[in-house]
């Protein structure tokens, strides 16, 4: 097992741009929102929803909270599209997150690994399986929300092309979407960028867009390899680490 003291001047990749921190940062307010002023509304009967619901104001604020949070919500969703399509960063993320037949071999390999039949994790490119699947969770869970929303917020305008099934139907989703992704983001992103051990006690690229040499080099392999023969590019800018580290982490062997 190899250890080394880190020092200073070890090199850093950038790997989310000033643009995408912010559009982070605005997606996690405006959905803690949405959570914050959704949930006493799904449970009113639960411990210290009525409570939530006179901090923020009484009903009627908490509902045009959620509303404001909504709007900042589609914004960002249609502003990232664009960023996704027409940016040149953004082509090469949409080509990077692709799910593909690889991600479904890396997962397999990933539960071997897990029960103990192989001693070796699978070698990850910029983004791993668990990461994609994410962004796929989140993208299709946004236009569940917004859609739902949307026929919920302007009621009588969508009953006047939709039957009153359709409705009840965009109600349940709605509650129901609202609460899958919650427990996803507490249970599983806070996981993988807060307590997972190879990230613990946090992840902080995205506060200031940087990651490792020794973090590329353990977390995307295929990535960091690419890098080391052509270069960094739009994916992993070379930059100064702001942070020494203390130590590299222990690798079996």
């Amino acid at each position: 097992m190899n250890k080394r003291s880190a020092a200073s001047s070890e090199r850093c990749y950038v790997r989310m741009t000033l643009n995408q921190r912010i559009q982070h940062i605005v997606l996690m307010v405006s959905f803690f929102t949405l959570v914050a002023t959704c949930l006493p509304l799904t449970f009113p009967d639960a411990p210290g929803s009525a409570a939530v619901v006179r901090l923020l104001g009484g009903f009627t604020t908490r509902s045009v909270i959620h509303r404001a949070a909504a709007i900042v919500l589609i914004l960002l969703s249609v502003y990232h599209v664009f960023y996704m399509v027409f940016s040149r960063r953004g082509r090469m993320e949409i080509k990077a997150l692709t799910p593909r037949v690889d991600d479904l071999l890396d997962a397999v390999d990933m539960i071997k690994f897990y029960l103990g039949f192989s001693n070796h994790k699978p070698l990850f490119d910029r983004y791993n399986f668990i990461e994609k699947f994410e962004y796929l969770a989140l993208a299709w869970g946004s236009a569940i929300m917004i859609g739902s929303g949307l026929v919920l917020w302007f009621e009588e305008e969508a009953m006047r092309v939709l039957p009153k099934w359709a409705l009840d139907v965009a109600k349940v989703v709605h509650s129901y979407e609202a609460i899958l992704a919650f427990l996803a983001i507490i249970i599983w992103h806070f996981y993988h960028v807060h307590l997972n051990p190879e990230v613990f006690p946090m992840s902080r690229v995205w506060l200031d867009g940087k990651i490792s040499e020794h973090d590329l080099r353990e977390l995307h392999p295929l990535e960091y390899a690419r890098v080391l023969k052509d270069g960094p590019n739009l994916g992993a800018e070379e930059s100064a680490c702001p942070v020494a580290r203390p130590k590299e982490r222990e690798r079996p062997e």
